[in-house]
């Protein structure tokens, strides 16, 4: 075991879990060929349905007070909540994902519908439909029985976004446009080493970025030495 930054002890098993997980994509590109600015694409995707997710949950806890106590009503609610939250996700979509028409450019995306008719982003795309839903479910009943500040919603919205930033940044770096047409590779490359320390060191992970560092959890103190009883 070893401690992370806020004294807990972390199994390495666990630890070689994570970095085997995120690792996954950068070995398929490096060893199997898969197209990293497809690999990229759907790490967008990732973030935004999960923006998504957190959002309609947001809505739903909101608005529970407020709804017939009907299945109709409460279907129709829900509904609601996940356009408004989907209308959310367009609107912020736009600027996050700016760095993907400069990535296009360098790796030379002369036309969309090429690149959004590829199999496997199609297919990564409707997996992650899936996840997203199943995600929204669990967090629907989460949010039942605790709230946001309990699950701490506003920390986990804080590590979605802050992780795709770590694209922003360098993107709009200037070493970013010094790998050309590999900066897709080098993106990824970005992402999922954000990604493990995201899941191992979260702290450290908000901290070191802009603004994070309200959400996370305060370093452990001095420990204070014991004090000696006075004799009488």
């Amino acid at each position: 075991m070893v401690p992370d930054d806020t004294g807990r002890r972390i199994d390495p098993i666990a630890i070689g879990q994570v970095v085997a997980r995120n690792l996954v994509p950068v070995v398929g590109i490096l060893a199997l060929d898969w197209s990293a600015s497809t690999v990229l694409l759907l790490y967008f995707v990732d973030t935004m349905l999960s923006i998504g997710v957190i959002f309609a949950g947001l809505m739903s806890w909101l608005g529970r007070g407020s709804v017939e106590d009907r299945w109709a009503s409460r279907l129709n609610a829900e509904v609601g909540y996940v356009a408004g939250a989907a209308f959310l996700v367009a609107f912020i979509a736009v600027p996050l994902g700016m760095p993907l028409v400069f990535v296009g450019a360098l790796a030379g995306w002369d036309d969309v519908r090429t690149v959004f008719s590829d199999p496997a982003l199609q297919a990564g795309v409707a997996w992650q439909a899936v996840a997203a839903v199943w995600s929204y479910a669990g967090l629907w009943r989460e949010l039942h029985v605790r709230s946001p500040e309990e699950l701490r919603v506003k920390r986990r919205f804080a590590l979605l976004f802050l992780r795709w930033v770590v694209i922003l940044l360098a993107v709009y770096s200037p070493i970013g446009w010094l790998f050309g047409r590999f900066l897709p590779h080098l993106l990824v490359a970005l992402y999922a080493g954000a990604s493990i320390v995201v899941e191992i060191a979260p702290d450290r992970f908000l901290r070191a970025m802009p603004g994070g560092g309200e959400d996370a959890d305060p370093l452990p103190g001095p420990a204070k030495a014991p004090q000696k009883r006075r004799r009488r």
